[in-house]
């Protein structure tokens, strides 16, 4: 209750003078929903806004009233994860924390005279413009942190697989080449966030249960940088992407499909980065592939999907596979919210699948009464990466 008293002391004392105010979640923290392997759903760390965290104790050491207005609900609040928790293991000093339980901002920042807010939310950001224009004692300027934060070298790129199995790739508005969703993991964020952020930004697809498949050293136009590739699942099919994917400017079309379905679309306008990520999924094939008869075209269509670039292992001139998986400035898996967790921590399996025709249910049936005999030695049951190769007919979603 004193918390309180002092709070709205501040605010009268301030009003409309030297107050600024701060969003929370992906303006001072960067944080997503994601889903485990096993469906538990839990927010992941994504990193900080460094400069937005300068700009916090600068305005503080100035004297400024500064006070964090978040949407979050008070209520759902935990110890281990409330705002407050965050902002002391980060070492963020603020006047007050204000809670607008999923309601607009735009009011309370009147409320608190607010002459300077800081939102990633463009929603957010639009409505305090439309409330200013209602009330002419409500001056306040209004930025989008983002703008304060420069991309690093490291990319985070990747696939989309929709609820029915289907693989979700973009077209480039540049090259018109066929690519794999992502982009540059901005200053402060990990990569696994960034691949989350990118394929918003670009698709309009909130992807979930974002897994890490590999980091890889690409090099293009001189430059050698990590490149870090995931898969993202969205809980839509591929019949409903049509009326849901929003392309950014950047992003010419969609495609969805099955595997074989998108090879065929991209082959021979295909960018590196798609390759890698359809490479490693093909590597994952390989492990149940390892267990079974190998078909009479396996060595075709394993060359057609990795080619024969430079690099006999990878299809890629100037491609490496790293080697030393030690953290670098924006580690990609296996980092805790605000701490990183030992290295000797153990790597989880990766379940894909890609579901087919009834034709293909049938003949995996009989592999899986056949597996059934071998069940005592590990073989069918040890991996979860059920058929990613499809004869269905895709959806040819953006075409």
């Amino acid at each position: 209750m004193k918390e309180i008293f002092e709070n709205f002391k501040k605010i009268k004392d301030n009003r409309n003078g030297d107050v600024i105010t701060f969003d929370f979640d992906n303006t001072v923290v960067k944080s997503f929903l994601n889903k485990t392997v096993d469906g538990v759903e839990n927010y992941q760390f994504g990193g900080v806004n460094k400069e937005i965290i300068k700009r916090i104790k600068s305005f503080k050491k100035s004297g400024k009233t500064v006070f964090i207005v978040t949407s979050r609900q008070k209520h759902l609040e935990d110890d281990e994860s409330s705002v407050r928790s965050i902002l002391d293991k980060l070492k963020i000093e603020v006047d007050a924390i204000f809670y607008t339980d999923g309601e607009p901002k735009a009011r309370k920042l009147h409320e608190l005279g607010s002459t300077l807010h800081y939102d990633d939310d463009p929603a957010e950001r639009e409505a305090i413009e439309a409330h200013k224009k209602l009330h002419k004692d409500f001056k306040i300027v209004v930025k989008d942190p983002e703008d304060l934060i420069e991309d690093s070298e490291e990319i985070a790129k990747g696939v989309v697989l929709t609820s029915d199995g289907k693989i979700v790739i973009a077209q480039r508005s540049d090259s018109y080449e066929w690519d794999a969703p992502g982009g540059h993991i901005e200053q402060g964020e990990e990569a696994p966030f960034s691949f989350y952020r990118e394929v918003k930004e670009e698709l309009g697809l909130e992807v979930n249960e974002v897994q890490f498949l590999d980091t890889l050293e690409t090099t293009w136009k001189g430059i050698t940088k990590p490149s870090h590739y995931f898969i993202g699942r969205t809980d839509y099919s591929g019949e409903e992407l049509e009326g849901v994917i929003n392309l950014q400017w950047e992003i010419a079309d969609y495609f969805c499909g099955d595997y074989e379905e998108v090879v065929r679309k991209a082959s021979g306008n295909m960018t590196q980065n798609l390759q890698n990520v359809m490479n490693m999924l093909e590597m994952q094939q390989e492990l149940i592939e390892s267990r079974q008869p190998h078909s009479k075209n396996h060595k075709i269509k394993k060359r057609r999907i990795i080619g024969l670039g430079g690099s006999k292992t990878t299809g890629a001139k100037g491609l490496k596979r790293v080697t030393d998986f030690s953290r670098s400035k924006s580690a990609p898996p296996g980092f805790g919210v605000l701490e990183e967790e030992s290295d000797e921590k153990s790597t989880k399996k990766i379940k894909i699948k890609i579901k087919s025709t009834v034709e293909e249910k049938k003949r995996r049936k009989k592999r899986r009464k056949a597996s059934k005999k071998q069940k005592n030695r590990g073989i069918g049951s040890y991996y979860p990466y059920f058929d990613l190769y499809d004869g269905s007919d895709g959806d040819g979603g953006g075409e």
